[in-house]
């Protein structure tokens, strides 16, 4: 990387699916301008950072725990059958967290990170279109490009993503230890 690492962001595994922790403000992205608060049940302006996961539409949509996995989504996801989501959670600060990995990248880093994530997301006048409502007060769903497969899972999108920002990732990662075993720490 070339020049300070001053962008400090996170990888959190809930024990299948990584997803990448944002600040909500700053580094360049003021995350509330591209998510904006309107597309969310909740109050979410006083969140410090934004929670990104990409995966399968209607395996999102009839999961909200594990014990609501069914086969027929899980199929349909992996056989790229469903379209793709992008979950947004907006949340506090995940410092400290037992699951979760602090990480550093550059300026140039962040700036691959967000190319790479506008890229993952359809958008309409320069914006995220909303898909579907959130589990919760502080989470929405974005209509998202590309198919979750076996071959390419919610974890290989994770991984792709610490790729840009400088971290070594595996070819192929689609399993969260995968991910979460390859990263460095500031």
């Amino acid at each position: 990387m070339a020049g300070p690492a001053d962008y400090v962001f996170y990888a959190c595994d809930n024990g299948v699916h990584v997803d990448i922790v944002l600040p909500a403000v700053g580094g360049g992205r003021d995350w509330f301008d591209y998510f904006p608060a309107r597309d969310f049940a909740g109050d979410v302006t006083m969140a410090s950072h934004v929670a990104l996961g990409w995966g399968a539409r209607e395996f999102f949509a009839t999961t909200r725990s594990w014990v609501d996995i069914r086969p027929i989504p899980v199929l349909r996801a992996l056989f790229w059958i469903d379209r793709s989501v992008m979950h947004v959670n907006y949340a506090g600060d995940p410092r400290g967290r037992e699951n979760c990995r602090a990480l550093r990248t550059d300026r140039a880093g962040s700036e691959a990170m967000f190319r790479f994530i506008d890229q993952s997301l359809e958008l309409a006048n320069g914006l995220p279109i909303p898909a579907l409502g959130g589990y919760d007060l502080y989470d929405a769903f974005y209509a998202a490009n590309g198919r979750y497969s076996l071959f390419r899972t919610c974890n290989v999108w994770s991984a792709e993503l610490l790729r840009e920002s400088g971290q070594k990732m595996a070819l192929w990662s689609p399993f969260s230890f995968q991910v979460m075993g390859l990263l460095t720490s500031p």
